[in-house]
């Protein structure tokens, strides 16, 4: 039987729980309770033998300030929550992008509402960086109640990308609808 290994990190955010199986990243979770953090895992992968493991976090940081995001393994999720997974993390780091664009993304240009849904049971923060989806209403809020750990993420984000002549092009000026975001 495959494993499903997980462990408890410390990351800049606090510790975490996190379940990696061959393919990639499952889970993560600020949840506080093993059997809470579990409990999911144990229907999305039920021919998986939970083990628990000294797992290498480092993606956790590297993705936290705008570097590469680990593969995931998006088995036993809903498709539409697996679709706005893998088209969040197309958002290029320290920009922003808004529900409906999303949803538009992965052809439900009318589901805006339920991307939000989608982001709010995402089970892969920071695997998926759903700090980068905002409401088209004020471009800024959404992912949460830490609009401040939001803004940190971004800039950290921004200041991480390389800097070229001429790049500073958004999305918004490409024709897309997404957006830098500023101080």
């Amino acid at each position: 039987m495959p494993p499903l290994r997980f462990a408890r990190v410390e990351t800049s955010l606090g510790p975490m729980w996190v379940a990696e199986t061959d393919a990639g990243i499952a889970a993560v979770s600020h949840v506080g309770s093993l059997d809470a953090f579990l409990a999911p895992l144990r229907r999305r992968f039920a021919g998986l033998e939970l083990v628990p493991d000294d797992l290498d976090a480092g993606w956790v940081e590297s993705a936290l300030s705008g570097g590469g995001l680990p593969a995931v393994d998006l088995r036993g999720l809903p498709p539409f929550d697996t679709a706005v997974y893998q088209a969040v993390r197309e958002v290029v780091p320290g920009e922003t992008v808004p529900y409906g664009e999303v949803a538009a993304r992965i052809g439900s240009p009318r589901a805006a509402r339920a991307v939000g849904s989608a982001m709010a049971r995402c089970p892969l923060f920071p695997a998926v960086p759903c700090h980068r989806v905002v409401r088209a209403s004020d471009g800024w809020s959404g992912w949460g109640g830490d609009v401040d750990l939001k803004r940190r993420l971004l800039q950290a984000e921004r200041a991480r990308r390389p800097i070229t002549r001429g790049a500073s092009v958004t999305a918004n000026e490409r024709g897309g609808t997404s957006s830098s975001v500023s101080d």
